[in-house]
């Protein structure tokens, strides 16, 4: 893996902890110049502080912070990335939270989805052009779980708002369509312009988002926490999307792990991920 990234520029959100520590560490080791995104400049700093030391080499590691439920945070991030980067060749889009109860975003938007769809959304639009003079390489981190996601039980707008609330997994859930749907929209308007975008589920995971789940969940979850893969699993899943330069014609696609999969029925609807992303441009005022 060594030096098969070298001179690249990767950018990794939500990479504290879990798959995109692994993935940005992962990125680093294989040559790659990495910027992680955080939302806490404490996990951010000493997660920065950890991968430094550990480089083999002379460490090529950024830190910038923002929270993407915070519609201004990502466009300031966008701002500071394009400012000091030409080109980005691989866009990690990771960052992810479930929250036990709804919550709102500064936007009125329900926290889970305002971050782990619309702030992925906004930042890849917003970068589109860095993305386009790179190697153009999106992976979007989905979940299996966007099999139970369903955009479809009633409007997009209550359901981005909150107003169709129906628990913290079916929200979860939901995100994790959008990326879905997110990742086939971008690919049809974009892939003229040699950007490529593929979806993954990056295993069941051992990572920080459990705990931030609601009691019950993590009650029903316990059990099953032993046999939960490492965060690596996931970063390795990553990887896999992006070292190979033989795949660069691969896009479009979802994958479970390593093994490309048919997503959900739902997530293939070319009707709703057309509504999705234009409802998605007027939410962030795209």
């Amino acid at each position: 893996m060594s030096g098969s990234l070298r001179g690249q520029i990767a950018v990794v959100t939500g990479a504290n902890s879990g798959v995109g520590r692994s993935a940005a560490e992962m990125l680093h080791g294989a040559g790659a110049r990495v910027t992680m995104v955080c939302r806490s400049r404490e996990r951010g700093e000493r997660a920065l502080a950890e991968l430094r030391a550990s480089a083999a080499v002379e460490p090529r590691i950024e830190l910038e912070l923002a929270d993407l439920s915070r519609q201004e945070d990502v466009r300031d991030l966008a701002d500071r990335l394009a400012s000091r980067l030409t080109a980005i060749d691989i866009l990690v889009n990771n960052a992810g939270v479930t929250r036990p109860q709804c919550v709102q975003s500064p936007e009125g938007f329900e926290l889970t989805f305002a971050t782990n769809h619309l702030g992925h959304f906004l930042l890849t639009r917003l970068l589109r052009e860095r993305i386009e003079a790179g190697r153009g390489r999106i992976v979007n981190v989905s979940s299996r779980g966007h099999r139970s996601g369903d955009l479809r039980r009633t409007g997009l707008e209550d359901i981005a708002r909150g107003r169709a609330w129906e628990g913290a997994l079916q929200a979860y859930a939901d995100s994790k369509l959008a990326n879905v749907l997110f990742t086939l929209e971008t690919v049809r308007r974009w892939g003229a312009r040699g950007i490529t975008a593929n979806a993954v589920h990056p295993g069941v995971l051992a990572t920080e988002i459990w705990k931030k789940t609601s009691l019950a969940p993590r009650l029903l979850l316990l059990p099953f926490t032993w046999f939960m893969s490492s965060p690596d699993v996931g970063g390795k899943a990553v990887m896999n999307l992006v070292e190979d330069p033989s795949r660069d014609d691969v896009t479009g696609r979802y994958f479970h792990v390593l093994k490309e999969q048919r997503p959900s029925e739902q997530a293939r609807d070319e009707s709703l991920a057309r509504e999705l992303w234009e409802r998605s441009v007027e939410w962030t005022r795209g």
